[in-house]
């Protein structure tokens, strides 16, 4: 292991040749640079929110930064994206648009519709376009080419954290949120 910026790397995979993807811990101007873009592209009421709610703009971005600390979590927008580059220029081109953010938040809607009418009914073909759906969405939400892994860890997220299974449950009915995980 080896230490870089706070996030320990495990390097025996890469070493032994498992692992062909770069895990390079995202640097202070990487850092920098999602924060800055993320506070562009904010609605100047999201921003004069998020300020109030922790008292400065400084401690807003001190709250952004420490997102990065969370190694779990690095590791695998590393592991979505193939690298840190990768994941560093999607981040970039998120222009923050309510509109699209909005339209976005609709379709996923939609594909839970389709995947609970699928559960509902029973129809393996009906959850198999559902996933498919779903795979679209995320691809453009996230701009990935493959939205495989992202789905595989949202579908864990809903089989363990149960603040994320009673939101999805209390929307779309009891059961729902195991039934998309394990769809």
């Amino acid at each position: 292991m080896k230490e870089k910026r706070g996030v320990r790397l495990d390097t025996t995979d890469v070493m032994e040749g498992v692992n062909t993807m770069t895990f390079d811990a995202f640097s202070n101007d990487d850092i920098q640079k999602i924060i800055n873009h993320t506070i562009e592209c904010m609605s100047k009421d999201a921003l004069e929110k998020h300020i109030k709610q922790y008292g400065s703009l400084e401690k807003y971005c001190e709250h952004l930064s420490k997102g990065f600390q969370n190694e779990q979590a690095m590791s695998d927008v590393i592991r979505w994206y193939g690298s840190k580059d990768k994941a560093v220029d999607a981040i970039l081109q998120s222009t923050g648009n309510e509109e699209e953010l909005n339209q976005q938040q609709n379709k996923n809607d939609e594909v839970y519709r389709l995947l609970i009418e699928a559960k509902e009914k029973r129809n393996i073909e009906l959850e198999k376009e559902g996933i498919a759906k779903l795979a679209e969405v995320y691809k453009e939400m996230f701009k990935v080419d493959n939205a495989r892994a992202i789905l595989l860890d949202l579908g864990k997220e809903y089989l363990q954290n149960d603040m994320l299974v009673k939101a999805i449950d209390d929307q779309y009915g009891n059961g729902s949120a195991k039934f998309i995980a394990e769809a």
